[in-house]
């Protein structure tokens, strides 16, 4: 016996975090969400919502929760390809039986193809792109973080709805649904005693607003792309960006492609229809390559003189 009961996988994204329970054969028992973990927050916030939500995992799945020591946990979050974000959170981790860490792209990547060659673009809170080839190679694109990169991401298209918010405003643009609705999700995220005022509502909320907030915004987006001209431009531009990273990371079109994330649905009727028609369903998604890790991460621990399988990216 090698005193791991449970593989836990952690995908810990800007806007939420999913961990999802497995036996150490990998069948799955539960899962819970969280609030968001990306590691632009900080470490010692990162754990906290993550360690809340393995908590959770466990009441759901009405089991009592080992020691970490019993646990194997794998980790794809969002920011770990920045040094010292990583470092601080790698310092900062529980003493669990196996541990592994991956940036959240990597771990859709693991999920989406199942370890295997292929292609993804992630679209949620941010985005990024990556590839494993057949020769072993890795690319990768964006990735960069809002508001410099993570093109086509929620957050991007949030950004646009805020700034098509303020021209129709302004007179500067025709106040359709769109504009209506980010004021009314402006009206709704802040506190009640805030003035009504609408140009003060939305200067309020711009203050207070971070990358999951702007990422929020990007809702009323997809809502609202059917009757609303403004909305539709901005899902056909973020699709135009997704466009290019796809074509960045498979200039051949070679590898099997899997558009994933919280997004991937409302953007893909706005890809061309060569593109639609290369993508692939996902294997599992990003806490599903979590749990890869895990499983892999603790078969390492059982046979340390073995070399660990390289993660793909």
């Amino acid at each position: 016996m090698d005193g791991i009961a449970y593989l836990i996988g952690v995908d810990g994204g800007g806007s939420k975090t999913l961990v999802r329970l497995a036996t150490p054969e990998g069948r799955v028992l539960q899962e819970a969400s969280g609030a968001g973990s990306a590691l632009r927050n900080g470490a010692a916030k990162a754990w906290q919502v993550i360690g809340q939500t393995i908590e959770r995992v466990f009441v759901q799945a009405a089991l009592v929760r080992p020691d970490n020591a019993a646990l194997a946990v794998g980790i794809g979050i969002a920011g770990e390809n920045v040094a010292q974000w990583s470092a601080d959170f790698r310092a900062m981790a529980p003493a669990f039986g196996a541990l592994e860490i991956v940036n959240d792209g990597v771990a859709t990547l693991l999920g989406a193809h199942g370890g295997a060659p292929g292609a993804i673009v992630a679209v949620g809170t941010g985005t990024i792109g990556l590839a494993l080839d057949t020769d072993g190679s890795r690319r990768i694109v964006d990735g960069w973080g809002f508001p410099s990169g993570d093109d086509g991401s929620g957050a991007w298209m949030g950004l646009r709805a805020l700034h098509h918010a303020q021209l129709a405003l302004d007179g500067r643009a025709a106040r359709g649904p769109l504009a209506e609705a980010v004021l009314a999700l402006c009206r709704t995220e802040l506190p009640p005693t805030t003035a009504n005022e609408e140009r003060a509502t939305l200067l309020d909320w711009l203050a207070r607003a971070d990358q999951a907030a702007f990422a929020r915004a990007a809702r009323p987006v997809v809502m609202h792309a059917a009757q609303d001209a403004a909305a539709r431009d901005i899902l056909q531009a973020a699709a135009a960006e997704i466009s290019l990273m796809i074509a960045t990371l498979d200039p051949a079109q070679r590898l099997p492609l899997a558009l994933c994330g919280g997004l991937a649905a409302a953007l893909q009727p706005y890809l061309e229809h060569r593109l639609q028609a290369r993508i692939v369903p996902e294997q599992a998604d990003a806490a599903g390559g979590a749990l890869l890790l895990a499983q892999r991460a603790w078969q390492q621990q059982k046979n340390p003189a073995k070399n660990p399988k390289e993660t793909p990216a």
